[in-house]
């Protein structure tokens, strides 16, 4: 099994074998998805690695030994340097994600409502001469979508929110010596962002009274309005660095690193009243006849107050990567590979919304940490058309325990894939992967942080659950 970077040209193969009608239907099945847009966070914090089904059966662990499916873009861009003519793959990976919450003081359980999502994957490479070769790759390296049902008690922080953001990269290989490859691309994102909550109306001011609701007797958790945070498309600018080496002819050695890229968005706040059935009792602090409806009472903020449509600011600072892995050849049919990324959480810290209105300017505190994976991997060659993957994954929790929320549910995982690759014809390669992600029951919260303060792990109120199935197919031609 060739394991350098050369790789990712096709070998010679039996003449005659032609390209079979279920190759057909998998082209019909692929392509669709570079038409939707991705959604989905199953790895660390909001973080997607699975770019190309060869790399997600074997867990992603291909810094060092890259898969010939062209998705050395992302995973090391050096390991582009060496290839022989034209290279392109296109793919989608399927994501089914499950979760639900169980609460400490009801004992209910609620499960997510998350509909099927699909994230894209698009590279080609061109080898220029034996020593340079450019290549460009779109994937969706970050993205998150949670959606809850109606009723929950959650909703307050968020009941149905998206981050979305596509990268598009541009890259350069070059072969130093015989040894030695470095490759840089630029990396340009576009994103989208919207956030879906209730609020609740016992935080808020009495106008002209300057007391809280909750003074007045409304009860906490009294949703009067659905708050609708939706971005325009915003793009960043970043960069992708990768360093490949041959240490032996069955020893390799691969590093990238993948800049933080900020994004600045602009986008619209919509205000929808939500009926609470409360009437004001006599003698109440508003001087209103005692039966009078609230709901008629805050009206008025949703025509000439604060919770008028308006435009909104914010910031988001994707966060860098840095990976470094080993590619062995333990047998001319068996390359095993090991990798380690750790992932600068620490700057997804907090999220500024800046409203027109300032008095509904709000700090979405996150306190991520970094936090590191271990991905290994192995590849078997079963004959010259077949070869069967598998890998296993570990990855730390990025989110500290206190902001555990129903926004991105996320903790300490383990993964276990696997897959298969066809040769269908020479220079034709089909994959497919199937990865499992386990993430370890995690308690958190479904309550605000109160007033402006950050919020403690005393505000857990109950666990969090989450498993997902996740189906990648990616199609390749090498010429």
């Amino acid at each position: 099994m060739d394991l350098t970077p050369a790789s990712l040209d096709p070998r010679s193969h039996p003449p005659g074998r032609t390209l079979r009608p279920a190759l057909y239907l998998t082209i019909l099945l692929l392509v669709p998805g570079l038409l939707l847009q991705p959604e989905a966070a199953d790895a660390q914090g909001f973080a997607f690695y699975q770019h190309g089904a060869c790399a997600m059966a074997r867990g992603g662990a291909t810094v060092a030994a890259p898969c010939q499916d062209g998705s050395a873009v992302f995973y090391n861009p050096a390991a582009l340097a060496g290839l022989d003519g034209w290279s392109g793959s296109v793919g989608s990976v399927g994501v089914f994600s499950r979760g639900d919450f169980t609460s400490d003081r009801t004992r209910s359980t609620v499960g997510m409502d998350n509909d099927p999502r699909v994230a894209p994957h698009l590279y080609l490479g061109y080898g220029i001469d034996d020593r340079l070769a450019v290549g460009l790759g779109v994937y969706a390296p970050y993205g998150f979508g949670t959606r809850w049902p109606a009723g929950f008690g959650g909703a307050f922080v968020s009941f149905d929110s998206s981050l979305e953001a596509l990268f598009i990269q541009p890259t350069v290989a070059y072969r130093l010596t015989d040894r030695i490859s470095l490759g840089v691309g630029l990396t340009v994102a576009t994103s989208e962002v919207e956030l879906n909550r209730h609020l609740d109306l016992s935080r808020q001011a009495v106008p002209g009274v300057g007391v809280s609701w909750a003074q007045l007797g409304i009860p906490p958790r009294t949703a009067f309005a659905e708050a609708s945070l939706e971005s325009d498309r915003a793009t960043g600018v970043g960069g992708h660095l990768g360093i490949h080496a041959l240490w032996s002819d069955r020893l390799q050695f691969g590093a990238r690193f993948l800049t933080p890229v900020t994004l600045d968005y602009e986008g619209t706040a919509r205000f929808t009243q939500l009926e609470t059935g409360i009437t004001l009792p006599s003698q109440n602090p508003l001087g209103v006849p005692g039966g009078t409806p609230l709901d008629a009472v805050v009206s008025g903020a949703f025509s000439d107050g604060p919770l008028v449509e308006q435009a909104i600011t914010t910031q988001i600072t994707l966060p860098a990567q840095f990976a470094v892995g080993l590619g062995f050849e333990a047998r001319p049919d068996l390359v095993l590979t090991l990798d380690y990324q750790w992932v600068n959480w620490s700057t997804f810290d907090s999220v500024e919304i800046a409203f027109e209105s300032p008095s509904l300017n709000q700090t979405l505190t996150q306190d991520y940490r970094d936090a590191s994976v271990i991905r290994a991997g192995a590849e078997y060659e079963l004959t010259d058309e077949w070869r069967v993957r598998g890998g296993y994954v570990y990855n730390q929790a990025a989110s500290p325990p206190e902001n555990v929320t129903p926004l991105v549910p996320e903790g300490e995982r383990n993964h276990l894939t696997g897959g298969l690759g066809w040769e269908v014809s020479s220079g034709i390669h089909l994959e497919g992967a199937y990865h499992y992600l386990m993430q370890n029951d995690r308690r958190g919260r479904t309550l605000e942080s109160p007033g402006s303060g950050p919020a403690t792990v005393d505000l857990n109120d109950g666990l969090y659950t989450v498993h997902a199935h996740l189906v990648g197919f990616t199609l390749s031609v090498t010429r």
